[in-house]
C-alpha cells in the first residue's frame, strides 16, 4: 500500500500545484481582484460634546472632513458596495495637541472579505478656540423714500435684544445688529419679518456659518402715515416797561409745519395756534427773543413729518419806546350820553379836571400809530352806560360823578395818566 503511494509521488505533487495553479485562474478569469474610488466621503465626527462641554468650538480646516476611500476586493464584492456602505469617524476623544483627530474608515457591507479599505486623509484638522456668547441690541435701519404726502409713523418690533453665539475670535468683533426695512414708495402700513445681519465697528457684514443666533428674524411693523402742512399763529403776553409798547410785531423761524397723522386727526385739524403764554413780554424793552418748542402745542397724535426736526422754533417780539403828540379839545365838545331816562347830565368846567375852553393832553403811543393820529376826527366822548357797567350799576341817581371820556384814539394810542371828566346828574 505505501509503495502504491509512494509511487510516482513527483508526478501526483506536481498534478495538485498546477490544479490549484489552473483553479486560481479560473477564479480569477471569473472574479477578478477590483480596486474603487469612493469621493466626498463625509467624516463623522462622534463625542464633539468632549470639547462644546469645556465651553470650546472647532472648525474643520482644509475640507478634511470629506474624504476619498479606495476599497480592493473581489469584483463580485466590489460591485455590490456603494458609498453608503462607507463610513468615516473621527473620534473627539483622540484628539492631539496639534488638534488632528485619527480618520478611521470601514465598509459595513462585505467588511471581512475585503482585501483592503484605506483613505487618501489620515487625519482630521480642527481649529479649536474657546466659546463666546453676548447679548446685543437690535435696531432697525429705514431706508428707501416714501411715497410723496407720506411720512414714517411708529415703528415697532417684536424684540429688541438677542443673544449671539460663536468662536470668540469672530463674536469679538461683534458691535451691532441690524435689520433694514425698505420703505420706497410705501403709503400703507408695513408689517414685515427681516433678516438679523451682524456688523463689526466699521460697519462691515459679519457672515459666518459658526454663528448662532437665538433669534434670525426680527418682526417690524411701521406705521405710515399722511402729511398735512398747516399754519402756525403766534401771539404774547406780559406788559412791556413803562413808556415801550409792543409794535404787534411777531416773527417765527417757521409759520407753517408739516405734520403727520392719522387721516381722522388730519381732517380735523387746521392751524396751530402758540398760546400768549408761551412768550411773556413783561417788562421788555426791545427785542424779546424766547425759544420754543413747538411739539408741546401739536395735538396727541400729531408729528412733525420730518423726523430730524426736534420742535425748537425761535420766536421774535418787537418792543419799541413810545412818543407823545398833544392832543387839544374845547371842554364845549365833550358829549355825554347814555343818560337814564328822566335825568339830565351837565359837563363841569371846574378848572381842575376840565378848563374852559381849549384843554391839552398827552397822547402816548408807538411812531407808526401816532402818525395815523387824526385829531380832528376825534370826539371826546363820555359813556354813562359804560360807567355804570364798569361799576355795577343799574342807573345813576342825581349827584356829581367822575367818569373817564372816551377819545376814539386809534389802537395803540392812549393817555399815560387817568383823565377824568365831572359831570353833574339831576332831574329833569
Amino acid at each position: 500500500m505505501k509503495e502504491k503511494l509512494l509511487k510516482n509521488i513527483g508526478i501526483k505533487i506536481l498534478s495538485v500545484v498546477i490544479s490549484v495553479v489552473l483553479w486560481l485562474v479560473v477564479v480569477n478569469i471569473d472574479d477578478p481582484v477590483k480596486t474603487v474610488q469612493f469621493s466626498d466621503v463625509p467624516v463623522q465626527i462622534v463625542n464633539s460634546s468632549e470639547l462644546t462641554s469645556r465651553g470650546m468650538v472647532y472648525e474643520v480646516l482644509d475640507d478634511t472632513n470629506f474624504i476619498t476611500v479606495s476599497i480592493s476586493g473581489r469584483r463580485s464584492i466590489i460591485e455590490d458596495i456603494s458609498k453608503e456602505n462607507i463610513t468615516a469617524t473621527a473620534d473627539m476623544l483622540d484628539i492631539t495637541s496639534m488638534s488632528t483627530i485619527s480618520i478611521k474608515v470601514a465598509a459595513n457591507k462585505y467588511a471581512n472579505e475585503l482585501n483592503s479599505i484605506k483613505s487618501d486623509t489620515e487625519n482630521l484638522k480642527l481649529s479649536v478656540e474657546n466659546a463666546k456668547k453676548i447679548q446685543c441690541s437690535v435696531s432697525v435701519d429705514v431706508i428707501g423714500t416714501l411715497a410723496p404726502g407720506y411720512s414714517l409713523g411708529e415703528l415697532t418690533s417684536n424684540l429688541n435684544q438677542i443673544s449671539v453665539e460663536g468662536p470668540e475670535s469672530i463674536i469679538s468683533e461683534i458691535t451691532s445688529a441690524k435689520v433694514e426695512l425698505d420703505v420706497s414708495d410705501a403709503s400703507a402700513n408695513l408689517n414685515t419679518s427681516l433678516p438679523i445681519k451682524l456688523y463689526d465697528s466699521e460697519g462691515s457684514l459679519i457672515n459666518s456659518s459658526r454663528i448662532s443666533l437665538s433669534v434670525n428674524n426680527l418682526n417690524v411693523s411701521q406705521e405710515i402715515l399722511p402729511v398735512k402742512e398747516i399754519p402756525i399763529t403766534y401771539s404774547c403776553t406780559g406788559t412791556p416797561a413803562d413808556g415801550y409798547s409792543f409794535t404787534g410785531e411777531i416773527r417765527a423761524d417757521i409759520s407753517t409745519i408739516k405734520v403727520a397723522a392719522r387721516k381722522t386727526l388730519l381732517d380735523r385739524l387746521d392751524s396751530i395756534s402758540i398760546p400768549a403764554e408761551a412768550v411773556n413780554i413783561d417788562g421788555a424793552s426791545g427785542i424779546v427773543s424766547q425759544q420754543i418748542n413747538l411739539k408741546d402745542y401739536l395735538p396727541t397724535g400729531v408729528e412733525p413729518a420730518d423726523r430730524n426736526f426736534d420742535g425748537m422754533v425761535n420766536v421774535t417780539v418787537s418792543v419799541q419806546k413810545e412818543t407823545f403828540n398833544m392832543f387839544m379839545f374845547d371842554s364845549g365838545n365833550v358829549k355825554v350820553i347814555g343818560v337814564p331816562a328822566g335825568l339830565k347830565a351837565e359837563v363841569v368846567v371846574d378848572g381842575t379836571n376840565l378848563k374852559e375852553g381849549e384843554n391839552m393832553l398827552r397822547v402816548y403811543g408807538l411812531p407808526s400809530v401816532l402818525e395815523e393820529f387824526d385829531a380832528d376826527n376825534v370826539s371826546v366822548i363820555v359813556n354813562l352806560n359804560d360807567y355804570m357797567s364798569a361799576n355795577n350799576l343799574s342807573t345813576v341817581t342825581p349827584g356829581i360823578y367822575d367818569v373817564e371820556p372816551s377819545f376814539g384814539f386809534p389802537d395803540g394810542a392812549h393817555l399815560k395818566d387817568k383823565f377824568e371828566i365831572r359831570i353833574k346828574i339831576s332831574k329833569i
